[in-house]
Parts: C-alpha cells; structure tokens; sequence
C-alpha cells in the first residue's frame, strides 16, 4: 500500500469473477461492491486510490467512494513517487482534477480540500461545480485564495448541500439569487464580506440553517451584521486576538429566538445587539480588550444583558475584567435568572475577585461554580477573596464547585477552607489534581487529610479528589 499509483485514464475494464493470488482465492475480490465500497470508507481518499493496484476487480472501486478527502501536505510527503508514476500530476490540483474528473455517476457525500498552493478561481470553481452535479452534502474547502473572485452560482442553490466550510482569505461576493434549501452548517474562516445586503442576504435565505459560525473574518466593508435566522441553534462569532487592526468594528444584530448556543470573542469595536434570545442553554463570552474604556464596559454589559437567560455560561478573565470596578456596575449588571452554571475559563487570580463577586451577586438560582483552569501560578492568599465569601452570602448559595489543575499549595487550600467554611449548600467539591499531586500518595493524603480537617458550613459536603 506504499506505492503511489498512476490514476486509470479509462474506466473501461473487465470484470473476472475468480480473482487469485498464487494459490490461494482472494475472497475479498469476490464480495459485492457494496461490501467493498464499504471497506473503502474506513480509508483515507488516497488509500483508497491505492487498492487499484490490487487487481482489475478493484481497479475502478474508487471512482465510487462516497468521501473524498484531499490534504497537500499529504501530497508533499509522497510528491517525487507521485511523479514519477503520474506525469500529469505535475501539481497537487492537477491531482485534484484527476480525482475528480473521473468518479463515475455515484453521488459524492463529502469532499474536503486542503491546499496549499494558490489556485485560480476557474479551476476552484470546476471542483466546486463538479461536486455540485454528483449532488455533494458537505463541502470544506481550505484554500489560499487571496484574490476577488465569484464562485459558481450553483453552490448558492445547491439543493443537496448541508453543510458548508469555507476557510479562504478573500473577498465574497455571493451572486444576487441565493436559496440553500437544505443548508444546517455554515462555517466562514478568514472570508472578508463585501456589503451589508448581500451578507443578510446571504443568511435570510438558509431556510433551514441551525449553526452559523464567522471565525477571523474581516468587517471592514460592513457597517451592520445583521443576522435573522429563526431556526438557528448554533452560532460561533470569533476574533482573532492577533487581528486587532480588523477586528469585528460593525455593529453585530442577531435575531434568533431560537438559539441554544453562543460562543462570542470580540474585542467589542461596535455594539452587539440580541434581540429576544430567550432560549439560550449555553454561552461562552471573552471580550479582549487593550484599554478598559467606559465603552468597552458599556457593551460588555450589552453583551451580557443579551443573554441574561442563560443557563450555563462560561466567561473568561477579560470578560470579568470588564464588569470588575465601574462605577455602579452591579446598578447596570443584569440579573441571570435562569443560570445554575458558571464556569471560569481562566486561572484565578486576585485581580479577576471583583468580577467573579459581582457575577455570581447576581446569578440567584447558580448551583455550580467550575474554575476550569485553576489558579494562576503566582495566586496567593487573597483579602478580598475572604470578604467575597464571608461577607457576600449570596457568593456561596451554589451546590458543586468544581477546581482544576489543583495542587495542594498553601494558597488554594486556604481558599477551599474559607469555601468550605461559608458554603451553606455545598453538596460536592471536586479537585482534579495535577500529576505532581496524584503522583505523590504520601502528599496527596496529606491534603486530604486537611481538606477533611477543615470546619464545614455544610455537613453533608463530599470532596472528592481525581
């Protein structure tokens, strides 16, 4: 399976119905085509090429195969026996072509493109279309296109497609017709849109979309996102932190009454408007930011204030940063009635103490507290921690508190004995240990030992260690 072979220029073949080798039958051969296209699936695309060379029973087998997956930096790894065995494959999208040109009539489920090398739009545009007419239901393309470029009319009214990943530095100019009756996924990565309506254009007419993901994208063109799905589920707004100079600087609208998902980075350049998301399971927000600006403060609260009905949220030391010191913040806070969750996408340090204080003030029915990236290596025992858990009852109403990354050193467990000391409701305190704790019996029974010595508000408090 280690040689590379040359791809049939023809698919004409005979068929023999006893195929061997040396003595022996070769029962694989004689399964059904179905059976084989089956084995053919738990391999990868050029694997599955490579079986051509086993026989004339499997010489065309891989015209037929449901997912095709090309990566140039696979290709690179064999490209010397590559063309010494195919001369027409002088490049990897030569490659492309060829795969392409000759699957038969069978439909094509998945195709995925990694490509290195700069390709022209024409030839995109040919694989694209070719996928299109073997009714094709996902596509992924991640292309070093960097230029202005249409792509075919046909994706935007393919009626098989499902779901749809673009990662291309480019600009998109979607065609002025656009119906994706079938579309659920739509991912773009490092696209740059063109204008406001074409954008919304683009989103209204995915009928049936449920996850909408626009990672490192570029904004410059817009003025406004809007974003009216009322059957998304899922959506995925993310910035790059390295990209500050086109971060998200459009004000952002989505209407979704139907979302259960968010994941949210932004820097926060212009607003960020929900409008009646009150359906909302789980969010993660970080807001990065240079320079703690009222403005910035002022949206992260807008931000925050549109997702109020969360159940689960997860936030990160920015995020808390940003509603930690204003001037009357808790004022302008909004209350999260619904959240039994919050988790700490950070490690904890004393400066993140005033926003964890005014988030969980306002989080009445919160059950679960999760620092889900510990403490920060140079945390030590905090003052304002103390008052945060002796003097704000309300910081310590919630059930689990989950700790990761734990070590045993004197300032975590100082933290746990003041926790364990005011958490009136406490059921469960779970400490994933670090290796340099779990690996040590003789110090992680000492802890133990001092967690279990350490007075309890609540009596019935389990703590576990894993």
């Amino acid at each position: 399976m280690d040689d590379v072979v040359l791809l049939p220029t023809s698919k004409h073949q005979k068929l023999s119905k006893d195929v061997t080798f040396g003595e022996g039958m070769d029962v694989i051969s004689s399964l059904s085509d179905i059976v084989l296209h089956h084995i053919l699936s738990f391999l990868s695309t050029k694997d599955s090429i490579r079986t051509s060379i086993l026989s004339r029973r499997w010489q065309y087998l891989w015209t037929s195969i449901l997912d095709i997956n090309l990566d140039d930096i696979s290709w690179s790894k064999d490209i010397d026996k590559i063309k010494d065995q195919c001369p027409m494959c002088h490049r990897f999208s030569d490659f492309v072509d060829r795969v392409l040109l000759l699957h038969d009539a069978s439909d094509i489920r998945r195709l995925h493109l990694n490509i290195l090398d700069p390709v022209n739009s024409s030839r995109l545009n040919s694989w694209i279309s070719a996928a299109i007419r073997h009714n094709v239901q996902e596509l992924n393309l991640d292309l070093p296109v960097r230029t202005r470029f249409l792509l075919p009319c046909c994706l935007f009214t393919c009626e098989s497609l499902l779901v749809l990943k673009l990662f291309m530095q480019c600009v998109l100019k979607p065609p002025s017709f656009i119906y994706l009756s079938s579309l659920k996924t739509l991912v773009f990565d490092n696209l740059t849109f063109s204008d406001d309506e074409s954008t919304q254009h683009l989103f209204s007419n995915c009928p049936v979309l449920q996850e909408l993901a626009l990672i490192n994208c570029g904004w410059k063109n817009i003025k406004t996102l809007t974003i009216s799905v009322p059957t998304l589920k899922r959506l995925t707004i993310e910035d790059d932190r390295s990209l500050w100079a086109d971060a998200l600087s459009c004000a952002v609208k989505v209407n979704a009454p139907n979302l259960i998902h968010l994941k949210f980075t932004s820097t926060l350049k212009g607003h960020f408007h929900l409008c009646g998301i009150s359906s909302l399971v789980n969010a993660s927000i970080d807001l990065p930011h240079r320079n703690l600006s009222q403005q910035h403060v002022s949206r992260a609260i807008g931000v925050l204030t549109g997702i109020c009905n969360v159940k689960s949220l997860a936030v990160s030391a920015d995020t808390l940063l940003s509603i930690s010191d204003a001037e009357d913040i808790l004022g302008h806070l909004p209350t999260f009635p619904n959240m039994t969750g919050l988790e700490l996408n950070a490690e904890f340090s004393s400066y993140l103490t005033g926003g964890l204080i005014n988030l969980l003030e306002k989080s009445p029915k919160l059950e679960f507290l999760d620092f889900a990236q510990g403490f920060d290596s140079d945390y030590i025992h905090d003052h304002e921690v103390c008052l945060m858990l002796e003097r704000v009852p309300s910081c310590c109403c919630f059930k689990r508190f989950s700790l990761s990354n734990f070590e045993g050193k004197p300032a975590e467990m100082h933290f746990l004995s003041l926790l364990l000391k005011n958490a009136t409701v406490l059921e469960r305190m779970t400490l994933y240990c670090e290796p340099i704790l779990s690996e040590d019996s003789e110090k992680e029974a000492e802890v133990n030992n001092q967690l279990k010595s350490f007075p309890r508000r609540s009596e019935s408090c389990v703590i576990e260690l894993l």
